[in-house]
């Protein structure tokens, strides 16, 4: 799994590519997150459209990630998932708590002002 950040305007976007499943690279994910916060950033966009496989681990990450930016007063926004990913939200019901786009000047613009 690679990891890649970008600033969009005053937007963290925040890249995944490859396998994101248990492991230490997990952790680096998490850290990603908490780094976001300290930095007061809490606009979060992250990017699925490059990730092949995705286990409850990697699900986890990304809803404790969700927690750590609510938290904080920010949101964090998925951009791209696959329909493979976007099906395991559906199963777990985590479509109901995350705001997806398949376009990214939309999911920049949904943060408004």
């Amino acid at each position: 799994m690679k990891i890649k950040q970008e600033m969009k305007d005053d937007v963290l976007v925040i890249a995944l590519s490859g396998k994101v499943i248990g492991g230490p690279e997990l952790i680096e994910v998490k850290d990603v997150f908490r780094k976001a916060v300290d930095q007061d950033k809490k606009r979060i966009i992250l990017d699925l459209g490059k990730v092949s496989w995705m286990d409850s681990s990697g699900l986890g990450v990304i809803v404790s990630g969700h927690t750590t930016i609510s938290r904080a007063s920010g949101a964090l926004k998925i951009l791209n998932a696959t329909k493979k990913i976007h099906e395991l939200f559906i199963i777990t019901k985590l479509i109901t708590i995350f705001d997806t786009y398949s376009d990214e000047q939309e999911a920049i613009d949904s943060f408004g002002e």
